[in-house]
Formats: C-alpha cells, structure tokens, sequence
C-alpha cells in the first residue's frame, strides 16, 4: 500500500488545503506519514517570494534523491507548471482543483481534524482580485469563490464536536467573502457563534478596506471573538503605497486602528511590512519605522521584496533597491518591532486572561490568549487544549511567563 508524506509550504489557506489533501488521500486507501517511513512525497507548494520558490526545489531535490515519488501541487505549479515539468521531468504534477475534483475517486470536500494543530484553520474562500503591483497571487489563485455559510458552518460542527475549540476563519483575501455569492462574512461569524462548543472565533488576515464599521461592531459586541486583528500595512510611506497599488493612504490606516482601539480595549494588532520595494528612499523607510512605532504591533513580519515576473513592479526595475541596503533596513526594522512586541507584551503583565494551551515544549506548556499573547505555563499536569484562567506575570526571551489560576 502507497503511503504519502505531505510538505506544506506558504499560508494558512494552503495548511487546510492539505488537511483536506490528508483526509482525501486516506479515504481513498492511502497511509500517511509524518516521518521518513514513505514512498510518495507530496509537495503542496507556495510562490509567493523568490525564497518560497527555492524552498520548493529544495524538497523536491531532497525527496528525489532520496528515491521518493514526488507529486507537486499548489500556488507554484499554477504559476511555473511547463518550467517544473522540465527541471524534474520524473515528478507528477497536479493542479490542485484537479486533485481535488477529479483524482480522488472516493471525495472529501471537509475537513474532520487538523492534524499537529490544537486550532482548526477554516478555509471560507480563495482567490484575490486586489492586484498588489508586487504580488502575483492574483494571477495563480484567481478570481474570489467564496464557500457557502451552510458547508463551512457544518464543517465546523464536525470539528468542534471533534474536541476543537478555536477556529481561524482564513482566505487568501477573507474580507471578499461572499463578493461572488452575495453571502456576508458578518453573517457567517454570527452563525459559527451560535455552535455551543465553539469557544473561540479569530480571523487571519484581513485588508484595511474591509473593515467597515458594522463588522467592527458586530466583532467588539461578540464574547467569542478573539481581539486580534493581522492587518497587512506594507509600508508607512504614502508614496510607496500608491506605487505598491494599496487602496488605503497611511491616514486610513492609523484611523481605523485607533476606531478598534475604541471599541476593544485589549485589542492587539499583527502586520505584515515590505521593505525595499522599488523606489524606497531613506525617508520612506523612516516613516514606516515611524509607524510601527506609533501603533504597537504585537508582531511584524517582515518581508524584503521579491520580484515576481508579469507583476506592475517589474517595470519598476530602474528604481530597485540594493541587495545590502535591503538587508539593513530588514535588520533595523526587525530589531525595533521586536523591541515594540516586548512592550506591548509588558501591557498586559500583571492582567489575567483566558490562554488556550496547545502544546508541551522543553517542560513547559505553551498557548495563546484570545488576543494573541504568547504564554509559557509551568504544570506537570495534563493541560492540552484546554482554556484556563493564567495570571501573566513576566517576560521568559519573547513571551510571557503565566500562572494558573486555581
């Protein structure tokens, strides 16, 4: 019998996506692996950066000497499918809506469980139409098609029954679903709300200009909606805004966290920034640093710029940022919002919050506060997936050291 390992590259639409790959493979008589014991080695990959696309011929060179199969599917073969095919003419090659649709003979259209994770990542749709002029997701994910209310509700009944207790709502632009069915994301968390065993509701990342002041609403008056928002900013500079093709100028944006604030007292925010995009100067880059400082993210994860072929950015290339100043500003942009996330972290020191436990490492337990604290928790008892009362009482390296509340 054919027993697959399953790689997973990029965000956390394609972590369900493989879950589901998972779950398709053993209702149709598939084993699966988690170790070195296969002999097919399934790639679910990501383009979204020049890195992510070397990481992918990495495995793939890795499984192929090692004498494994190999099946590639994901983000990366919509985008490079002939090249693949050419630089590893053994491998198979799949598009994912193939595999998904036609390859399996015995369907599975939801997930169950979600292997290693204590939280479920739900997928409520795909595709983005925003076209980011550095972005190529547009191009390999295509068009917005959203799921339905009925089929996602029902999937997480399944799991929630299944002991889950917090669920990511994701997508590869979340704040479109529905554009396509005329369904409402706002609808869609009030009926996931309604599920009894559902303690938690968080959503992963979410562009500016969806967040309107209904859903803020509806999210600050929700008991279980977790007060964190990732919302991607890029840049701090407005010129490098409109140049990246953002609908939003840097005074929206302050705006609209300083709306939340309001609403959410406890609110944390996560970000995603881009340094050395074509034609960032000096001044660009301090007022993004500016910025982070100014609106205390929690995390920010910095990307340096990656050109991707047939973007609006490739004809930018005259205004290209050098190699080594893109590395410093990564490094001093790095090294302040890490100094910002201990800050803000300090906050809530002393404070008592809800921690959903997940996992054991080195001795202690690790979880996440509703609003994203990272938590260290000492107990020789057994405290997986369980959302306990935890007194934080200080910094341990980059979280916080908690305490039970008995």
């Amino acid at each position: 019998m054919k027993k697959v390992r399953i790689f997973t590259l990029g965000c956390k639409v394609n972590q369900y996506e493989s879950q589901l790959l998972r779950e398709n493979f053993l209702n149709n008589g598939f084993l699966i692996s988690d170790d070195e014991d296969f002999n097919i080695g399934v790639l679910n990959s990501c383009c979204v950066t020049s890195k992510a696309e070397k990481e992918c011929r990495n495995i793939v060179r890795r499984l192929l000497r090692n004498g494994k199969e190999v099946w590639i599917t994901g983000c990366w073969v919509n985008k490079e499918r002939e090249r693949i095919i050419k630089e590893f003419p053994s491998v198979k090659v799949f598009e994912k809506d193939f595999l998904f649709n036609s390859y399996f003979e015995k369907k599975v259209k939801s997930i169950s469980y979600f292997s290693g994770h204590t939280r479920a990542f739900i997928k409520i749709e795909d595709g983005c139409e925003n076209f980011c002029s550095y972005c190529i997701i547009p191009f390999v994910r295509g068009r917005v098609r959203s799921r339905l209310i009925g089929e996602i509700v029902d999937e997480i009944k399944v799991l929630s029954e299944n002991g889950y207790k917090e669920f990511v709502l994701t997508g590869v632009d979340l704040g479109s679903f529905g554009k396509d069915t005329g369904e409402r994301l706002k609808d869609l968390i009030e009926r996931i709300s309604k599920i009894e065993e559902v303690k938690r509701i968080r959503i992963s990342s979410i562009e500016l200009f969806h967040i309107d002041d209904e859903l803020i609403d509806l999210l600050s008056n929700n008991e279980k909606f977790c007060h964190h928002f990732h919302i991607p900013l890029q840049s701090g500079s407005d010129r490098i805004l409109k140049l990246m093709r953002r609908r939003y100028k840097i005074a929206d944006y302050m705006e609209k966290i300083e709306k939340i604030r309001k609403k959410m007292k406890d609110v944390t925010f996560t970000t995603d920034v881009m340094v050395g995009f074509p034609g960032e100067e000096d001044n660009d880059f301090s007022l993004t640093c500016n910025v982070i400082k100014e609106l205390e993210f929690l995390k920010v994860h910095i990307f340096p710029f990656s050109l991707r072929k047939n973007t609006f950015a490739e004809n930018l290339k005259k205004f290209f940022v050098d190699e080594k100043v893109k590395r410093e500003r990564f490094l001093i942009l790095d090294r302040l919002a890490k100094e910002v996330s201990e800050k803000v972290k300090e906050k809530f020191i002393g404070s008592i919050q809800e921690v959903l436990i997940e996992r054991k490492r080195e001795g202690k337990w690790s979880g996440y506060t509703g609003n994203y604290l990272p938590v260290l928790i000492d107990s020789e008892n057994d405290l997986k997936n369980k959302i306990l009362k935890v007194k934080l009482e200080g910094m341990e390296k980059d979280k916080i050291k908690g305490k039970l509340i008995i």
